[in-house]
């Protein structure tokens, strides 16, 4: 029995251990010892702030707002200056034929033509006046903004839930310590008046010998529980990005969070629509639909301007700062109109590769749809069972610890043996053991019923 039960207690660490496993801008108060105190809540606000992953959504949705601006910036004018200058080492020589300057036929007169320093200086402005691909682009880009934000509000639920679970796993761990803390203590002053009984003669070695199991077994318990301690509040910090060497210490307990719990999640009206996952496969139909808008405005022609200014000078002296010399200006203006003509048939594939893809993101988001569905109604159904199972624990703790205290009154008084006393420890402790894990799972649907209805 002592090896089952043991086995019992190993497993409710185990459990604890697990939840830590999942969990991967407070206005708290400072402490005079510099420890920072956190409700859930605040917990939550403070990760929200300096999470990195975060961190990083926001960035995300920054970049896309930079994108907006250079997808719009690509339709408005775009002004380029330059400059040249060449220097002719040796004119290009061109034979002319000597009739045209009185020589006989058959004869040529070589003639060189320009000067040996030329530079210019010129400014292009184009101005795009229409594109199909432009124009669908600028909402494709103000739509990928969207899903930027539909995306760190996920991110931003997704560390609340981390959060609190870091922040359940710590008030369990605490509650598993104290109960093995008060068992041992407990069973330590057993142990003190067994030996005093067993030296005056009333009691065997044996006795002595069975409470002294008991007693290492909760000391080994007691000591894996506080270190189960100091793990978890080193996720939570983790989790809010305070710092690993931080030390914190949170404010709420397992009573308050648990006496605040109602039937008002079960109640709660589902609307999908309102969930942030359904929202980002929303907007991801959204972006595939323009990509197929897109690709047929391929089809559409291209209309644009541009304004060319150009200064040029020639001199056989390099001396183009002397403004007594002549600069000869030239200046264009002209239109480019580019009509796609012929492709082989590769718009037509781009537009069929785009429209499945719209297909199959419309049958993700049916699925999507139906899956949030079912996922309401079974966290639903896992709540109701995990409260009436945590009830159910909860008086049998307290059968437990009855029948603990009087075991202990009869053993002070020698009415039953080390033995039973042994087993009252163990059934407290499984007891105890049982409520844990009750309260583990309860919070846990609690969490997911949340996460499910899209509250976090």
């Amino acid at each position: 029995m002592n090896k089952t039960v043991s086995n019992i207690r190993r497993s409710a660490i185990f459990a604890a251990a697990l939840l830590l496993l999942f969990a991967i801008k407070g206005n708290a108060q400072i402490t005079e010892n510099n420890k920072t105190f956190f409700t859930l809540s605040e917990a939550q606000a403070y990760a929200l702030e300096h999470n990195l992953n975060v961190e990083n959504a926001r960035l995300d949705v920054d970049a896309a707002r930079q994108r907006i601006w250079e997808n719009t910036a690509m339709g408005l004018p775009q002004i380029t200056a330059g400059a040249s200058y060449t220097n002719n080492l040796q004119l290009m020589t061109t034979l002319i034929p000597g009739e045209f300057f009185g020589e006989p036929p058959g004869t040529y007169i070589p003639v060189k033509f320009g000067t040996q320093h030329n530079a210019s200086a010129n400014i292009i402005a184009n101005q795009l006046l229409f594109s199909g691909p432009y124009i669908v682009g600028l909402q494709a880009a103000s739509t990928y903004k969207d899903l930027t934000q539909k995306t760190l509000r996920k991110q931003e639920a997704d560390i609340k839930e981390a959060v609190a679970q870091s922040y359940y796993s710590i008030l369990l761990s605490e509650a598993g310590r104290d109960a093995y803390g008060k068992n041992l203590e407990t069973m330590r002053q057993r142990l003190t008046e067994t030996k005093a009984m067993h030296e005056t003669g009333f009691l065997e070695e044996t006795d002595v010998d069975q409470i002294q199991i008991a007693v290492s077994t909760l000391d080994n318990e007691y000591i894996a529980a506080k270190q189960l301690v100091e793990m978890s509040y080193r996720f939570l910090v983790y989790r809010m990005g305070y710092g690993l060497d931080s030390s914190i210490t949170i404010t709420e307990t397992l009573k308050d969070i648990i006496a605040g719990l109602t039937d008002e999640l079960i109640r709660q009206e589902f609307n999908v629509n309102n969930h942030y996952d359904y929202k980002i496969v929303d907007t991801r139909e959204k972006l595939a639909y323009l990509q197929v808008k897109m690709n047929k405005f391929e089809y559409m022609p291209t209309l644009s301007a541009y304004l060319n200014h150009q200064q040029m000078a020639m001199r056989n002296n390099f001396n183009f700062t002397d403004t007594d010399e002549k600069w000869y200006p030239a200046t264009m203006l002209g239109f480019n109109l580019s009509v796609p003509v012929f492709a082989s048939g590769m718009r037509k594939a781009k537009i069929g590769q785009s429209m499945i893809e719209l297909e199959k993101t419309k049958n993700m988001k049916k699925d999507l749809s139906n899956a949030l569905e079912l996922q309401v109604q079974q966290s639903r159904i896992d709540f109701r069972t995990a409260y009436q199972k945590y009830l159910n624990e909860l008086s049998n703790i307290e059968l437990a610890q009855k029948i603990f205290d009087r075991t202990s009154i009869k053993y002070q008084n020698g009415m039953v043996s080390s033995l039973e006393m042994t087993i009252a420890t163990e059934q407290l402790t499984g007891a105890q053991t049982g409520f844990i894990s009750a309260m583990v799972e309860l919070l846990t649907t609690k969490l997911a019923l949340d996460k499910s209805l899209g509250n976090l």
